[in-house]
């Protein structure tokens, strides 16, 4: 019932809203081609000092709807001369002569870029969302896991080096409560093969973070936000090959490339290989195994943490068809093997056990616009997914530190394990998004939209010999709609949206595992609700944006927490979905005078979470479990200063607390819970990040360029286990850490050749992270990069 009054509130504010979006209005049509002819494809195209932008599409044409009058048309791209023409608007529809833009290598650095990027655009929505532009950094080595630790808001903490365990914290939330994506396709279920730290970056044009509320059309279950990964599109032909090599044995190589014809046949295939030893030094202070007191620390080197992986995807089919306005057909093949070094602390010493995985992921990529009619949008994006990982653990060996070790006894367990395991199982996934959109006016349009995980696995342990009856499965569906709005010439944006979430699992229950189980049992579980909110954006002026946001989420578990991995992951198959109320507000300033550009955004968020899902340590080993209640509140910031295209200055800050608010423990006892009200162990509460960046032109020759990057890192002293706030006692923190890293690059050819050198953690800092395991230090990478366009 009150969902009812809700729904009805929320239709009369958008009728009487809608009746100020629907004023007399005009529509202007242009095109813009560059020198050669061809069409000028992602050129942004505004009205000066107005929220009224777009960019060209595939065939340079543009299409912008404003209030009547005079304005004055700006036309810009990175790289090119900057158009600015007065122009009158009149009622009805409105056609401006084709616009040719002109290359400007030799002065682009004294240019005021008037018009909005693409990434700007972005962060204009009515969503908490942060883009990061990927292009300026193609040259470096890092990962996409490496570029979002930069952003605000962000932590990813890792269990070591390259293919390390990562745990991926956005405003307070973790973990799989956070939802990824490429070009809006889930990639949860392609395996670790496929993650965030093996991604380069040049396979991305830029990412966009979302913060809380999650467009509804990537058709997710994300409780505290969603990161979408954009790959190159606006490119028609290019080869881009790299390859870097570094400290620890490091190496890392890509290539991407794209061809498209005249007759609209498109063709990508990107591939990349990833290797490293890992085999950095750390500092550890062994327990003795009779008294259990701590020695002095020594310096150790890591001797079994190799890692190697690989991908290879390729795309082929068709765009600005008839039928479609691109249909694409694909396929990509991953592996990956890691080595283990050491159990979920390091305290306990791995020289044996490792974890390999291959994936095989075919996919389809459907968009039309005007389908049936010329209101009526459609895009459907499937994958099917078939994913073989094996944990190995069936050493009888117990090693130290120094590499050297003893033979246990032979029928005793592995070195992770109780028992000796080859623990083998095979994913195979369904994954299905697909989304209508359809347009009442121009200012306003409602969508809907249908997400479906279907994920069925077999399980063996090859060292036993043992295959368990049956097979788990978990099939999600989540059924979206919103209503969009723009008003007041498109100064306020509102959308309101609701969905539909539906979990079915069927699971086998082990009597090792769960004692009142028969040998083998199937647990069957389902789970339905509704989930809401609405997100407003308004310019107070055409340089200041208000937002707000509101929802009620839900979050269904993953194969993973509730499965295991047969190794250092428990399962935990009674699992229940999180829920959580999330409120953000932010503001931004984005302002320009002359050669100076200057940018604020700062953002509130409220989290309350119900049954929230918690990892922690069992010994050697982890396990999902849910919490009571748990309240996050945050805040995150960021300052922006430029000048000219030569200097760049970014540093940004996120304060948050997670804070357990269950009132009993266990819950539905009358025992009062300890820790109510002190903070979640594991989670960092301050941390920042600064980015000094220089950027010079003309080093030889007209066309070269070299750029020097400056990073830093802070975070401040957190809590490693649970803990009354204020309780001393260095072995249960972990320390303060900030560190400071630089990159250069030099481009010459024009864009095609590219040398890149890093160096991370210069002052060679001892850094922690996930249940205060130590990372690399100090680490020196070369890149070579080859880049071709026509």
């Amino acid at each position: 019932m009150k969902m009812q009054k809700l729904c009805t509130i929320i239709i009369l504010l958008f009728s009487c809203l809608s009746s100020f979006s629907q004023e007399d209005s005009t529509t202007l049509v242009g095109q813009v081609l560059l020198e050669n002819g061809k069409p000028a494809e992602s050129v942004s195209i505004s009205f000066k000092g107005t929220a009224y932008s777009t960019v060209t599409n595939s065939n340079g044409m543009y299409k912008l709807i404003a209030a009547p009058g005079n304005y004055t048309l700006v036309i810009s791209s990175t790289s090119f001369k900057t158009s600015e023409k007065q122009i009158t608007l009149n009622k009805g529809s409105n056609t401006y002569k084709t616009q040719t833009i002109e290359q400007d290598a030799t002065q682009l650095q004294e240019v005021e870029v008037s018009g909005k990027s693409t990434v700007q655009r972005v962060q204009e929505q009515a969503f908490n969302v942060t883009a990061i532009d990927l292009k300026t950094i193609h040259n470096t080595s890092a990962d996409l896991n490496q570029v979002l630790n930069r952003t605000t808001g962000v932590r990813v903490r890792e269990s070591g080096g390259m293919g390390s365990n990562f745990n991926f914290s956005l405003n307070g939330f973790s973990g799989n409560q956070i939802k990824f994506f490429m070009d809006g396709i889930p990639i949860d279920n392609y395996g670790s093969s496929f993650t965030l730290n093996n991604i380069p970056v040049n396979m991305a044009e830029r990412i966009e973070v979302y913060k809380g509320v999650v467009p509804i059309e990537l058709g997710s279950d994300a409780l505290g936000g969603a990161v979408n990964i954009i790959t190159n599109k606006s490119v028609k032909r290019y080869v881009d090959a790299s390859y870097s090599f570094g400290s620890f044995n490091t190496h890392k190589a890509a290539v991407n490339t794209r061809f498209t014809n005249k007759n609209g046949f498109v063709a990508n295939i990107n591939a990349f290989a990833n290797y490293s030893d890992n085999s950095y030094d750390v500092d550890v202070s062994v327990a003795d195994a009779s008294t259990g007191a701590f020695a002095p620390e020594r310096k150790y080197k890591h001797f079994h943490d190799g890692y190697k992986s690989g991908a290879i995807m390729a795309e082929v089919g068709v765009k600005n068809k008839k039928f479609a306005d691109y249909l694409l057909l694909g396929a990509m093949v991953t592996g990956n093997k890691k080595e283990i070094q050491t159990g979920t602390t390091m305290q306990r010493v791995v020289g044996d056990a490792f974890t390999d995985s291959k994936a095989f992921v075919s996919s389809l990529k459907f968009k039309k616009d005007s389908l049936f009619t010329k209101n009526l949008s459609a895009s459907i994006a499937a994958s099917y997914n078939i994913v073989n990982s094996r944990s190995v653990d069936t050493s009888s060996n117990r090693y130290s530190w120094d590499g050297s070790h003893t033979v246990a006894n032979l029928n005793s367990g592995g070195e992770i394990n109780r028992e000796k395991t080859i623990y083998v199982y095979d994913d195979n996934s369904l994954q299905t998004n697909t989304n209508l959109k359809y347009d009442f006016t121009d200012n306003q349009y409602v969508a809907f939209n249908h997400s479906l995980v279907s994920l069925k696995r077999k399980e063996d342990d090859e060292y036993k010999t043992i295959t368990k009856p049956g097979s788990p499965t978990i099939d999600k569906n989540i059924l979206g709609l919103s209503y969009n709005l723009a008003a007041f010439n498109k100064k306020l944006s509102v959308i309101a949206f609701g969905k539909k979430y539906f979990l079915n699992t069927s699971m086998i229950a082990v009597r090792d595992d769960y004692a009142d189980v028969k040998e083998y049992d199937i647990v069957k579980n389902s789970f339905d609700d509704l989930g809401y909110g609405t997100a407003l954006a308004y310019f107070i002026t055409p340089d200041v944006q208000l937002k707000a946001s509101y929802e009620h989420a839900f979050r269904l578990p993953t194969a993973e927490e509730m499965l295991g991995d047969g190794l250092l992951l428990l399962p935990t198959l009674g699992l229940k979905p999180e829920s959580s109320d999330n409120f953000n507000t932010g503001l931004s300033l984005r302002k320009t005078y002359n050669k100076h550009s200057f940018g604020f955004q700062g953002n509130f968020v409220y989290r309350n979470a119900k049954d929230f899902i918690q990892i922690q340590t069992q010994g050697a080993q982890s396990q999902y479990i849910n919490m009571d209640n748990v309240r996050v509140t945050g805040f995150d910031g960021v300052l922006h200063y430029g000048y000219m295209n030569w200097l760049t200055f970014e540093i940004n800050a996120t304060h948050q607390k997670t804070i357990n608010t269950n009132k009993f423990d266990p819950p539905g006892s009358n025992i009062p819970d300890a820790l109510n009200g002190t903070q979640l162990p594991n989670v960092p509460i301050f941390y920042g990040n600064a980015n000094l960046g220089f950027n010079f032109r003309k080093i030889r020759t007209d066309n070269d360029n070299l750029t020097v990057n400056i990073f830093a890192n802070y975070i401040d002293e957190y809590y490693l286990v649970s803990t009354t706030l204020g309780q001393a006692d260095t072995r249960r923190t972990i320390p303060e850490q900030f560190t400071q890293s630089i990159a250069t690059a030099y481009v010459f050819g024009k864009g095609k050749y590219n040398i890149g050198l890093e160096c991370n953690n210069i002052t060679n800092t001892k850094v922690y992270d996930y249940f205060k395991i130590q990372k690399p230090g100090r680490a020196f990478t070369i890149k070579f990069r080859y880049f071709l366009t026509n």
